[in-house]
């Protein structure tokens, strides 16, 4: 048997070990039940994953597209042609600075011409101290209007100054003209900029629309060439299909061609059987008597109203592939006949009978 004292005292120790690891335990229950508490936090915090957009969507996205390239294509016209406008402006500017700058040589050449007449003549006067004959009559009026050789040189001296000021004021004229047509080049070679600018801008534009055009039509393809149910239910809009659009699903559903003549045919038959739109035949467009699990009888008949669009459309296409209607199969494989449809459906058992007056 041990000692009293060393044996309370071996209790104790194990009694204050067991108290560490407890205490151990607990906060590490707390730090684990933090870090769940965390994760599911953020994943509640985290933003659903984006729904792949419908059919519907696709195609409203591929018409404002081509409302927007349209609306391109018009400001592109109409810069093409404020650009033939600033071209020919700028041609027009450049043939006046042309024109004006020829003026302006003529009228330096007549200047220095003018110049160096009066330069001769008075170096001339300057070496014999008078004229000569042939100055005295180039320039004589009438020998009555001359009292001296000194008038005579006066009246010589004053028009040269005359002729040389007219010829110093054409030529100021022409450097002014030139200065203010070079203004208007100048102006017109900004606005062709800016012309050409925009156009760039716009072809721009334009190409990234198609792009975009360009991908949309991908995946609206991708969709029509996958087929099947799930295809077909992304052509709902908001959940929800019209007698249009549940004809064109129930079409790509069944993998068959989505033809103007195919949609017509079917809408048709819609409305000739009235489900859904017209009774309580709900997701029911075409009054199918297929069983589905949780669908209602609607009628006598056995037609069933359906819980969703989504086991409507199944129930529709397992009725048409069950044998007996292999001719509306066959008619709207072709595509282009909705009238042969409308017959394949009179001359089967589904019971809607020959439906070409809705056509």
């Amino acid at each position: 048997m041990g000692h009293p004292e060393h044996t309370t005292r071996s209790h104790r120790a194990n009694a204050a070990a067991t108290r560490v690891r407890r205490a151990v335990a607990a906060a590490l229950l707390l730090v684990v039940a933090a870090a769940v508490t965390c994760v599911l936090a953020a994943a509640a915090a985290a933003p659903p994953a984006a729904a792949a957009p419908s059919l519907f969507d696709l195609q409203k996205e591929a018409r404002r597209t081509r409302t927007e390239m349209a609306q391109l294509q018009t400001e592109l016209q109409q810069a093409g042609n404020d650009l033939f406008r600033a071209q020919a402006q700028l041609d027009q500017v450049t043939q006046r600075l042309q024109t004006a700058r020829s003026n302006l040589s003529r009228a330096q050449q007549d200047l220095d011409l003018q110049r160096e007449v009066l330069a001769r003549r008075a170096a001339l006067l300057y070496k014999t101290g008078g004229f000569d004959w042939l100055d005295i009559i180039s320039n004589l009026r009438s020998l009555t209007d001359i009292d001296t050789v000194r008038s005579l040189e006066q009246d010589l001296a004053e028009q040269d100054r005359v002729d040389e000021n007219k010829a110093q004021t054409l030529a100021r004229q022409a450097r002014q003209l030139e200065q203010e047509v070079e203004k208007d080049r100048q102006s017109a070679l900004v606005a062709e900029q800016k012309v050409q600018d925009r156009k760039i801008e716009l072809d721009q534009a334009l190409a990234e629309r198609t792009a975009i055009l360009q991908d949309v039509t991908r995946r609206i393809k991708k969709i029509l060439a996958s087929g099947g149910l799930a295809a077909a239910l992304r052509m709902a809009r908001n959940g929800q299909f019209t007698q249009l659009t549940w004809a064109q699903a129930l079409l790509v559903a069944m993998r068959l061609p989505v033809t103007a003549d195919n949609v017509a045919a079917i809408t048709a038959w819609e409305m000739a059987e009235g489900g859904h739109w017209y009774n309580t035949a709900y997701y029911n467009p075409l009054n199918t008597t297929m069983d589905m699990p949780g669908a209602t009888v609607f009628n006598s008949v056995g037609v069933k109203a359906y819980t969703s669009w989504k086991q409507g459309l199944e129930a529709t296409v397992k009725t048409l592939k069950n044998g007996y209607y292999d001719g509306i199969i066959e008619a709207l494989r072709n595509g282009h006949d909705a009238e042969a449809v409308a017959r394949a459906v009179g001359a089967s058992p589904w019971g809607t009978g020959d439906f070409s007056r809705f056509l």
